[in-house]
């Protein structure tokens, strides 16, 4: 069985994209990410050692938004997973990356990446 712990709508402002300017001028992003794990023995024990501790996944996120700039969505993703998987407990992670103003004419809203990943 797996249980879900979600995070949503995380807010950044960080200089990723494949156009020069996008790397100088920071854009607005936002991550959704779902932690698949067992949650039972953290149920019944009410410790927090028992599961994921959200607040550590969100710094490790963090940390990914800050580094050097990438290209794509997808490799934004694809990092942000393999930091969640490297979790202690985690069996599956669904990331959500989006850009919230992309420099693509016609578009008024966002465009957004979702990968999924198996531990």
């Amino acid at each position: 069985m797996t249980d879900w712990i979600r995070l949503h709508d995380l807010q950044y402002q960080a200089k990723h994209g494949a156009l020069p300017h996008e790397k100088n001028v920071p854009q607005p992003f936002q991550v959704d990410v779902e932690i698949g794990l067992d949650t039972t023995l953290a149920a019944r024990d009410d410790r927090l050692s028992e599961t994921v501790n959200y607040a550590a996944v969100v710094r490790r996120i963090n940390t990914v938004m800050a580094a050097s700039p990438v290209n794509l969505l997808e490799t934004l993703a694809d990092r942000i997973a393999q930091e969640v998987l490297d979790s202690p407990r985690v069996v599956q992670v669904g990331v959500r990356v989006r850009k919230m103003a992309p420099p693509v004419d016609g578009v008024v809203g966002y465009v957004e990446v979702e990968i999924w990943r198996d531990a």
